[in-house]
């Protein structure tokens, strides 16, 4: 990630005040100015530097420019004070067709509470109506309280929290579990083996049914997820991907839950864990105690696992196998049609 170092506002009595769309050529050193004093200093700002820390800075600028072209939309939105940027936000499109993302949301301190952060959103809504899109989504810390306020005062709602765990390759406990000699393992009433691929669309309706859709950041998680042929195959050898999926399945074939393992050239270990809602507290334990083997015998790595917040029992076995909680973001989202 490129280092951002905050720099003084510099300020031409003769510019305007407001907002105007992020000039992709000029205003970037100035965001990224912005962005590194908001979110270092607090996360209680406007909005939360949290879909994509360096969003505008990673990519080229002909990227960009090619992305926004390609929704017919700008890129985002700055509020100008004597020529000097003191608010911005991101706006960007997603996979469906209406639906776009909001991102760093930010306010320089020396502005606060004079309505600048309220503004800018209201100018990506009015953007957004203006493309006939549909919904917009963000993401933001859940100990935010006045950005949360903010975004509910125009028509935001909550979808829920996703925590992020974190532990590493040394740090993790095996948790306890009471496998049978049989084969496959048998855990009480389930058995937990691997997901077979003719079972990719009952995965994907189990995740479906377990997490709801649009907490599966930044786009809803594709029917063919867990779809494992002979493309996906190659496509993983090639980019250094490993994925393996392990269910939990009841005598009648029903699966209940389902821990995923996805590992990639230089990153971290990714988990994932989805219980069918009538299965809540059965399966959890004996899946991600399979999981935890299954890593020991993994490149060392950290490893990171995001799980619903409001998930009691996973966030206990989480602690007892020594994950350390990072962050917990909470999606929102405002549909056009609800807002006349």
């Amino acid at each position: 990630m490129a280092t951002m170092v905050a720099t003084p506002l510099s300020f031409s009595p003769s510019s305007s005040s407001g907002p105007r769309p992020i000039n992709l050529r000029k205003d970037i050193p100035q965001i990224l100015a912005l962005l590194n004093l908001v979110f270092r200093s607090s996360p209680d700002g406007a909005g939360d530097y949290s879909l994509n820390r360096t969003s505008l800075a990673q990519q080229s600028w002909l990227l960009t420019r090619l992305r926004q072209l390609r929704h017919g939309m700008e890129p985002g939105y700055v509020w100008l004070e004597s020529g000097a940027i003191v608010g911005t936000v991101s706006l960007l499109g997603t996979a469906i067709k209406g639906r776009y993302l909001v991102a760093n949301v930010a306010v320089h301190p020396d502005f606060r509470r004079q309505g600048i952060a309220t503004a800018l959103m209201e100018t990506v809504v009015e953007a957004v109506k203006e493309h006939h899109g549909h919904e917009l989504l963000l993401q933001v810390r859940d100990d935010n309280e006045a950005a949360i306020g903010l975004y509910e005062s125009i028509d935001f709602r909550q979808l829920g929290s996703m925590t992020s765990w974190y532990s590493s390759f040394t740090q993790f406990r095996l948790l306890p579990s009471a496998i049978s000699a049989q084969s496959p393992d048998k855990i009480g009433d389930f058995f937990v083996r691997p997901l077979r691929r003719d079972e990719w669309r009952a995965a994907y309706h189990l995740d479906a049914a377990s997490v709801h859709p649009d907490l599966s950041w930044p786009d809803p998680l594709r029917e063919d997820h867990y779809k494992n042929d002979l493309w996906r195959w190659l496509a993983n050898l090639l980019s250094g991907r490993q994925a393996e999926t392990w269910v939990a399945e009841l005598s009648d074939g029903q699966l209940a839950g389902l821990a995923t393992i996805l590992s990639e050239w230089s990153r971290l270990h990714t988990l994932s864990l989805r219980v069918h809602p009538q299965w809540y507290g059965e399966v959890e334990q004996p899946l991600l105690a399979k999981l935890l083997r299954r890593l020991q015998h993994s490149y060392r790595r950290k490893i990171r696992i995001d799980h619903p917040a409001a998930d009691e029992v996973t966030n206990q076995l989480l602690h007892r196998a020594n994950f350390i909680p990072r962050r917990t973001l909470t999606t929102m989202r405002l549909k056009l049609e609800d807002r006349g």
